[in-house]
């Protein structure tokens, strides 16, 4: 991140003449660059490129250590090196290419456009092409189009999409929050090092937060910055600050659309690397004339905290102390605050103390001041260019999003709704649907921080939306087929809800869309002997679906890309009458069976190998099981017994509290139960 104006490194290896042939040799292909007039030519995979003459192109098979930069105008061809030899403090993006090679030959073609990141992403057979554009999208657009990845005319893809606002993908395991938050030294580098650099760094530097750039208009290739890579480094014992590089002063025609998308955006990334709600994300606001744009910043910048907020995410910003970080400061009381603010100051003081911010501001370790930037530092033989900073991050818990529970029961046909509070306190039964007739229940909390409650009544599915303010739509016929059995319901990471129905021993998945519309029931499971059925959402943005029959268990897990993996045995033990599941925070998901009136958990490891069945209530007597997954990282089941409904709390270590009375009524005869973040 740059505050002010650097020249920038030249180097010698990174312009050919245009005449050059560069042969491909890992991947077989050969790739030259020749051309005549304003354009040349740059043939790779099979695929002929025409680029402005003055581009220049880097081979990284023969330059692995080339900075792939975004920043200026360029074509790079194949995969970018890990150990790149970036400068730390590159910021922006114009128009440039970096093309790959795709493993895979019969890769389809397909393609995405992000406009928050200025991205145009396209893939072939045996290609992969990454466009980055500033001001002339219809430049890179034409560059594509013409190597045959976009069709002509139009500026679609063959089958471009844009890229989704809510997250379409997640990591195998949720990181803590508290990975976000720090005190100490730390640094940001403008392409996420190898591990083998940050494992020397971790032993022989000061250092141990890092900032990583997990999308928008970064300027650097990120081939090391993977989900497994954070989690590797967490593990590691460093902590982090994912940044987002969003629109620039400049660049900003529509402060609350703008600020929005990007927080989105973001908010995809970041989950898709393992930071869940609770984590704090930085927008790189760089420095700009307060004169001019203090007004669309703040405006910006209100509209990236509100929504980081509604999904559960902590809102940080990053400026220069002369520009946003004062605007920020002067306007306190009149936007929505981030509530970390990062500071470029290059005083080479490393303290969180600011003058142009009153003490009195972001008191409750709220701060990082960057102290020193453009600068290589070498610790266990490997040199990096970095930025330096100094934390003071420790969110009070009050600001960090926190969980609540409802759980719904069905007494006399009708259904009451309880919701557990954040501080473990319940409100206490409140009648949602005095139909009379209904016999079972679902739950499912949204991304948005909607609750929808599913309910079945003469054959028919009901859902009933719980708004963010707390009031209710009412139930709207879902499924009036009339000969529905069982339901279950989930959400989804990416904003959708899905809700199972079993008719004539059958499994239908109906999808609600993250506009409110529904694709309608599909055929998920033609077994025709199922008599109940639970699913849950997991942290990688899979689904999982169980089904029972004939006593036993069977999983079925929804990939992120929608498709199925069809039903496996998970319980062979031919008595279970009831199931239930839920995913939990640290990617791990546990199913419940319910046997000869006794309830056993089964873990999924994030691995996707199973425990195996462990009894947790020998009561006997029960004769349904819920389950849900707390954005704390806890798990509550509830069990139904002699009409009376019972929670248990597993706790994050692993253990359980053991039953406590959560409704005596003595009537009930269905449970549910969802949890959301507050």
């Amino acid at each position: 991140m740059l505050n002010r104006s650097h020249s920038l490194r030249a180097k010698a290896l990174l312009t050919f003449g245009i005449a050059a042939v560069m042969t491909t040799t890992a991947v077989g292909a050969a790739a030259a660059a020749s051309g005549d007039g304003p354009t040349k030519s740059v043939s790779y995979q099979g695929h002929r490129f025409q680029v402005p003459r003055d581009w220049p192109v880097v081979n990284l098979d023969e330059n692995p250590s080339d900075c792939v930069r975004f920043d200026r105008h360029a074509v790079y061809l194949g995969v970018p090196g890990t150990a790149q030899n970036c400068p730390s403090h590159l910021t922006g993006r114009t128009e440039a290419l970096l093309i790959e090679p795709q493993a895979a030959a019969d890769t389809a073609a397909a393609a995405t456009d992000n406009p928050s990141a200025g991205e145009l992403d396209a893939t072939a057979p045996g290609i992969k092409v990454t466009a980055t554009y500033a001001t002339d999208r219809a430049l890179v657009q034409d560059i594509l189009q013409r190597a045959g990845l976009l069709s002509a005319g139009t500026g679609k893809a063959r089958s471009l999409a844009a890229a989704p606002a809510a997250a379409p993908h997640l990591a195998a395991a949720a990181l803590p929050s508290t990975t976000t938050d720090y005190t100490g030294y730390g640094f940001e580098a403008c392409s996420a090092p190898s591990s083998s650099a940050m494992n020397a760094w971790v032993n022989a530097s000061p250092y141990r937060a890092v900032g990583i750039y997990i999308g928008g208009g970064r300027s650097c290739a990120q081939p090391n910055l993977t989900a497994g890579w954070v989690q590797q480094q967490a593990s590691a014992g460093w902590h982090f600050m994912p940044i987002y590089a969003g629109a620039q002063a400049g660049s900003i025609s529509n402060p609350s659309s703008q600020g929005t998308a990007a927080a989105d955006d973001a908010i995809s990334q970041a989950a898709a690397l393992g930071f869940g709600p609770g984590s704090t994300l930085y927008d790189d606001m760089e420095n700009y004339d307060s004169s001019r744009y203090s007004a669309t910043v703040l405006s910006y910048l209100s509209a990236w905290t509100k929504e980081l907020h509604a999904r559960g995410y902590l809102s940080g910003v990053y400026s220069s102390a002369s520009s946003g970080i004062a605007d920020l400061a002067k306007h306190a009381t009149e936007y929505t605050m981030p509530d970390v603010i990062w500071t470029a100051r290059w005083n080479g003081n490393p303290t969180t103390d600011e003058p142009a911010v009153p003490s009195s501001l972001w008191a409750g370790h709220q701060r990082i001041h960057q102290f020193r930037g453009d600068v290589t530092e070498t610790y266990g033989g490997v040199s990096i260019s970095i930025d330096s900073d100094f934390l003071d991050v420790a969110v009070s818990p009050g600001l960090k999003p926190t969980s609540v529970m409802r759980v719904d029961t069905v007494s006399g046909g009708n259904v009451f709704d309880n919701q557990r509070n954040p501080d473990g306190s319940w409100d206490g039964a409140a009648l949602l649907d005095g139909n009379g007739a209904v016999t079972q229940v679902a739950t499912a909390a949204l991304a948005d921080g909607t609750f929808h409650v599913q309910t079945l009544a003469g054959g028919k599915v009901f859902d009933n939306q719980r708004n963010r303010d707390g009031s209710w739509t009412g139930a709207a016929l879902l499924d009036g087929s009339g000969s529905v059995t069982a339901i279950a319901s989930t959400a989804l990471a990416d904003g959708t809800m899905h809700v199972q129905t079993v008719a004539d021993g059958k499994v239908f998945d109906n999808q609600r869309n993250t506009n409110g519309s529904w694709t309608g029931a599909a055929l998920l499971d033609g077994n025709g002997s199922i008599t109940a059925v639970s699913a849950a959402g997991l942290a990688d943005g899979t689904m999982h679906v169980q089904t029972v029959a004939d006593g036993k268990v069977f999983d079925n897990q929804r990939n992120t890309n929608g498709s199925w993996t069809g039903a496996a045995l998970l319980d062979g033990n031919g008595n279970i009458t009831a199931v239930s599941a839920a995913g939990l925070a640290d990617g791990t998901m546990h199913v419940q069976t319910l046997a000869s009136g006794k309830v056993f958990d089964n873990q999924r490891n994030r691995d996707g190998s199973w425990n195996g069945a462990a009894l947790l209530d020998g009561n006997g007597n029960i004769t349904a099981v819920s389950a849900a997954g707390l954005a704390d990282g806890t798990m509550h089941v509830q069990t139904l017994a002699s009409g009376k409904v019972f929670d248990n709390q597993r706790n994050r270590d692993g253990s359980w509290n053991g039953a406590a009375l959560l409704d005596g009524n003595g009537n009930i005869t269905a449970v549910s139960a969802a949890g959301s973040v507050a």
